[in-house]
């Protein structure tokens, strides 16, 4: 571990925080919508649903019961097609690598499921960074805190020391899924949080160069 850094592991949020997602995910949405015969919210309205779970966001948006899952699974099978296409934001590969070359212990927390994380960083050239790929599973149940529990108990068991964790996210549900956890979480400013969200947060980065130094480390 870096000397400089006061946190052992660090786990990272994906949607909006390392990769810019939201175009891909707000086509998804609107589509499923569409193909119901619903008209879908202005696209700033739907930012809100990039990130968090489908099936709270679907809620969300007015449906309940079983179509819910339909709704689901009907996304997710639109979703598989293109969700390797959000790049990366600017730098955020190297503040990812600069993390594990500073010998930090590095996991993905994302309510994104965990084969469509591992494929996404394998095709963005970083997958070899992380220690730990965690992700949501298919059971409603899943959350952004048990993902997070699921990534420390997994370093946990590779002998990591997770003593100190922080989550690197951009929303709400990131704030509310780390205090949930027990964990710090550090906000990113250039991914989808409406003002207060991230009020919450240890500390704010606004650029990869400031989370970097933030971690204990430069690019």
């Amino acid at each position: 571990m870096s000397a400089e850094t006061q946190f052992t592991c660090v786990l990272f949020d994906v949607d909006g925080t390392l990769v810019d997602s939201a175009p891909a995910v707000i086509h998804c949405f609107n589509t499923v919508l569409s193909q119901r015969g619903v008209t879908p919210p202005p696209a700033d309205a739907m930012r809100k649903y990039v990130g968090p779970p489908l099936w709270w966001s679907f809620a969300d948006l007015g449906f309940e019961g079983e179509i819910v899952k339909e709704l689901v699974d009907e996304y997710r099978a639109l979703y598989r097609t293109i969700f390797l296409e959000p790049p990366l934001f600017p730098r955020m590969g190297e503040v990812v690598r600069g993390a594990h070359n500073a010998g930090i212990p590095v996991a993905t927390a994302t309510s994104k499921q965990e084969p469509f994380a591992l494929a996404q960083m394998e095709h963005l050239g970083i997958l070899d960074a992380f220690d730990v790929i965690a992700g949501a599973t298919p059971d409603p149940a899943s959350s952004k805190a048990t993902v997070i529990a699921g990534a420390l108990s997994r370093l946990s068991a590779k002998g990591m020391d997770i003593s100190r964790p922080v989550l690197i996210g951009d929303s709400c549900w990131d704030v509310e899924g780390g205090q949930q956890a027990g964990i710090d979480v550090m906000g990113v400013s250039w991914g989808y949080a409406k003002d207060g969200d991230l009020d919450d947060c240890v500390a704010i980065a606004h650029t990869p160069e400031e989370l970097a130094h933030l971690l204990g480390f430069t690019l």
